[in-house]
């Protein structure tokens, strides 16, 4: 998959993407996942917001970002999500209330096989790479911060033009 982002040819539809309509479905491809470790979601609707840009994909890079804070965030925690947008861009924040990056840590996270500090499971490093790869091929950025509060926040532009 990141040798045909490399290359220039996977290729990306174009249409309207509804963002309460793309953290659900992700969300719901998770959902088995999420029971198990007695996790939930929460998926605020906040309106109509959409964005040109391809649906599958943008809900595989969610599902990545959703499957991280829920294996960061405390027993029986919460992962949540929120979305807006304005003619400029929209923007997608997806949160957990677990420790939060290790500081050493923000600077690699999207690299390709960089696996952090608090890594989890047996992941080779490559979900945060190809999310990144994903939103920049739709005209977006991510990034990844701590909350004040504790808690690990990964904030996505899209932008229109």
């Amino acid at each position: 998959m990141l040798s045909k982002i490399d290359a220039g040819t996977l290729p990306l539809k174009r249409e309207k993407v509804d963002l309460y309509t793309v953290l659900n479905l992700a969300a719901d491809n998770l959902n088995d996942l999420l029971r198990k470790n007695c996790i939930t979601v929460d998926i605020p609707e906040n309106g109509c917001i959409e964005f040109w840009g391809d649906l599958e994909w943008t809900m595989e890079a969610l599902i990545n970002l959703i499957k991280n804070c829920m294996e960061h965030s405390k027993p029986d925690g919460v992962v949540h999500c929120d979305y807006s947008g304005n003619p400029l861009y929209v923007e997608i924040r997806v949160w957990d209330d677990g420790a939060g990056f290790d500081t050493e840590d923000l600077p690699y996270l999207f690299d390709r096989f960089y696996r952090g500090r608090c890594a989890v499971g047996d992941g080779i490093g490559i979900g945060l790479a190809l999310t990144r790869s994903i939103f920049e091929l739709q005209n977006g950025t991510i990034t990844a911060c701590n909350l004040q509060n504790g808690g690990a926040c990964f904030e996505i532009r899209i932008y229109s033009h």
